[in-house]
């Protein structure tokens, strides 16, 4: 026995000391209904979300205005419209765990875009904010491209926070270097959880 204990202490004292930095398992923040599920209807938030902008509210798909798609997961998503007064729609919610200040996070969601969306046709982008307060937009965290495709694709941002993040609203908004306002829509399903970035 003692001639094994002899053997294995070497092989202890010679591990790298980087294994004290090796990556550790992510931190992940799940959204509340990250799928959008609930009776297909217009002018109203799915379960577990809220707009930002009263009066001004998403519409849950297939079923409302008589829109048809298909889901990328479950059974219905959600529609953002823009219009050409300069108002548009979002939807939020208060997370789970807040981010933390000076971090560095991402998250994926499915998009698309409908080509006939009563008279909202035009294709737009989605903004993503996140504020310390129910009701604020705050900071700026990314954009997504116009997205002008009726299929479904999956998008990926990553993003750097500047204060602690207690809410998240994505925002539907008009195309890159736009100067005029327009109708328009946008169609979110399926966000993965939130999660800190992996460093090397």
């Amino acid at each position: 026995m003692k001639n094994n204990w002899f053997l294995l202490l070497p092989l202890w004292l010679f591990v790298p000391s980087t294994a004290a930095v090796w990556p550790q398992p992510s931190e992940k923040i799940y959204f509340r209904n990250p799928s959008f599920e609930d009776v297909p209807r217009a002018s109203a938030s799915p379960k577990g979300w809220h707009t930002s902008t009263p009066g001004s509210t998403p519409d849950i798909l297939p079923g409302a205005w008589g829109l048809e798609t298909t889901p990328q997961d479950g059974k219905t998503c959600v529609g953002l419209v823009t219009r050409n007064d300069g108002t548009v729609e979002n939807i939020a919610q208060a997370l789970a765990e807040p981010m933390k200040a000076e971090g560095c996070y991402n998250f994926s969601v499915y998009l698309a875009h409908l080509d006939k969306y009563v008279g909202f046709n035009g294709p737009v982008r989605l903004r993503v904010w996140g504020s310390a307060s129910k009701g604020e937009k705050g900071s700026l965290l990314a954009s997504s491209p116009l997205i002008s495709h009726s299929d479904w694709r999956l998008y990926t941002f990553q993003f750097f926070t500047t204060g602690q993040v207690r809410y998240l609203t994505f925002e539907a908004w008009y195309g890159p270097g736009t100067t005029f306002k327009y109708n328009g829509n946008i169609l979110l399903d399926n966000c993965s959880p939130i999660e800190k970035c992996v460093r090397a």
